[in-house]
């Protein structure tokens, strides 16, 4: 049975349909994949208005697009100058110099960094939302792309976006009369296309549950307040499904990164929030509560709910090198990270932007890492591979791998809901995929994550595939009781030294490995984790546990499937895509 239970995890690895999809999108940054996903249903809206089987005319919708686009990159750059110069004066002004005035080359030092496609996602946004017109109204259109791309850094607070930067554009457009909000792409002919894009984008965020808090209550409550005015249901339910902005809405502008809040629950509440809003002029008839200014009520909660300040990390050393393949980074906050264990931070890494190839990688210069640190630990750690086997590294690795002492990345979103749960648990780490359980029994060992008395009976298995991948466990090296020979020292301790009772260790390594350079503490099993007999003699009593399982895509799929064969009923995985 187990040898069954093991091709079939073999089986999930090479053909299941999640994994890849995981690989496909995983290719590219997230930016990257909205902008093709946006430029694909402007393409295609193009295509049909060619056709007339489009409303707006393709000469309109051309125009529309550049002057969105074109005003969004105007006033970005121009955003980012304002905020350079703001950001230099009150340097200067802290400073003990007698010169106030700002230099050039101070006021080009102290801009805020932006990414490449981001103007231009917003400037597509609006084009697909504005109505798209011909004549004089183009300058409106524009000008709503520069308040748009502006407000990035004009309505943003110690780094983070109050508003999602297309509202803006929108918001003050319509007050004023510059453009009209028309949400053509709301359109029954467009739905399909904007169903499939945006579950691409849903996909690739894990932001299903997201979307669909405020999908579901906006649809039946627009059906609802339809109804009521007389409507027949389905036609109130075509409607508000296929010719109404919630699809789009929820897809590209609810699930923008910078403005979703950082825990599950508190998105399905925004997600909510926002959804009756948008239904409240067809509900309770109140018509100046358009789509667009509910999402910015949405927006203001969870900025309210956010981190209140932007967080930069100082490089101070790293505990394992790039020959290693793997990287143990540890960095200094330059004020607390607010996060618990098992989350992850989204990095900024400018410094890749002097690496050779930097302008030929589509993901940009930020990353995805997990926590691999107590929130306890008066360090950040961070553990990532440099590239995966047999590849060259990125520009955003490579310069990881290259920090000197005192360079800083800058944090611009901590979030995951992959917490350690309460009672009996297995944390399956596959390779780099330990990273998050690290963090989690770090904390267990400063005296968190538990609640006091409550027995702890954890098992962390770590699979890897090269012993030498095997770093310490906690954070900070553990000092020698001096009761042992050669006390008052960091010496090489058993890896679970410092651990609280009730937390097993257990080892995978492949089948005749060198085990003398591995620490004690560890339980040793060989064999391969994707193995379902490896899993069951590493975690007997697996199907009475609660399983976490992180690691790439494939190794995640084969482990959940066994797991789940083996009588495991509550799986939670974390899947890492891309280096």
């Amino acid at each position: 049975m187990s040898g069954a239970a093991a091709r079939a995890g073999a089986q999930a690895r090479r053909w299941h349909p999640g994994v890849a999809l995981d690989r496909l999108l995983g290719r590219v940054s997230m930016y990257t994949l909205v902008l093709w996903a946006l430029l694909a249903l402007v393409g295609i809206a193009f295509v049909m208005s060619l056709f007339g089987a489009f409303h707006s005319s393709w000469i309109a919708l051309g125009l529309t697009t550049l002057c969105a686009v074109l005003g969004s990159v105007i006033g970005t750059a121009g955003g980012r100058l304002l905020a350079g110069v703001v950001a230099a004066w009150r340097g200067r002004a802290d400073s003990t110099t007698t010169r106030r005035t700002p230099t050039l080359s101070g006021i080009l030092a102290s801009m805020p960094p932006v990414h490449a496609l981001s103007p231009v996602i917003t400037g597509l946004i609006l084009a697909l939302v504005l109505l798209p017109v011909a004549d004089a109204g183009l300058v409106g259109v524009a000008l709503a792309g520069v308040l748009a791309g502006g407000s990035k850094y004009l309505l943003a607070w110690r780094g983070r976006h109050v508003l999602n930067p297309a509202v803006v554009g929108l918001l003050v457009a319509g007050w004023t009369g510059l453009a009209q909000a028309w949400w053509w792409i709301g359109s029954s002919v467009l739905f399909p296309f904007v169903v499939l894009a945006g579950l691409a984008v849903l996909w690739r965020t894990r932001r299903m549950l997201y979307a669909a808090s405020y999908a579901v209550p906006a649809v039946a409550l627009t059906v609802l307040g339809y109804v009521g005015l007389g409507t027949p249901g389905w036609t109130a339910l075509s409607f508000a499904v296929l010719s109404g902005p919630i699809a789009f809405l929820a897809c590209f502008m609810l699930t923008e990164p910078l403005t979703t809040p950082p825990r599950l629950l508190e998105r399905v509440g925004v997600g909510v929030l926002v959804g009756v809003a948008s239904a409240a002029p067809v509900l309770w008839g109140w018509g100046w509560l358009s789509p667009e200014l509910a999402l910015a009520l949405g927006n203001v909660v969870a900025f309210g709910l956010g981190p209140r300040r932007r967080v930069a990390l100082r490089f101070l050393r790293r505990a394992a090198g790039a020959d290693d393949g793997l990287l143990d980074l540890r960095f200094a906050p330059s004020s607390p990270l607010r996060f618990r264990p098992g989350q992850y931070v989204e990095v900024d890494v400018p410094q890749a932007l002097a690496r050779p190839r930097a302008a030929e990688d589509s993901r940009g210069r930020r990353r995805v890492l997990s926590l691999a640190s107590s929130p306890l630990a008066g360090e950040v750690r961070l553990v990532t591979r440099l590239a995966e086997p047999g590849a060259a590294p990125s520009p955003v690795k490579a310069a990881l791998a290259d920090l000197a002492p005192g360079d800083e990345l800058g944090v611009t979103l901590v979030a995951g809901d992959f917490l350690l749960p309460e009672g009996r648990s297995a944390l399956v780490g596959l390779g780099v995929g330990m990273t998050p359980f690290l963090a989690m029994l770090d904390d267990l060992a400063r005296g968190g994550g538990r609640r006091p008395g409550a027995d702890l009976d954890v098992v962390a298995v770590w699979a890897v595939k090269d012993v030498r991948d095997v770093l310490p466990i906690l954070a900070d090296p553990v000092p020698v009781p001096s009761g042992i020979p050669g006390g008052g020292v960091t010496g090489a301790l058993p890896a679970r030294v410092g651990l609280p009772h009730g937390v097993s260790l257990v080892l995978v390594v492949p089948l005749g490995a060198d085990r003398s350079t591995l620490p004690a503490g560890y339980r040793v099993v060989e064999g391969s984790a994707v193995d379902a007999a490896v899993l069951a003699e590493a975690v007997p009593d697996l199907a009475e546990r609660t399983v976490l399982v992180s690691g790439s895509p494939g190794s995640v799929a084969a482990v959940k499937l066994i797991a789940r064969e083996q009588g495991a009923r509550r799986v939670r995985t974390d899947v890492f895509l891309g280096y």
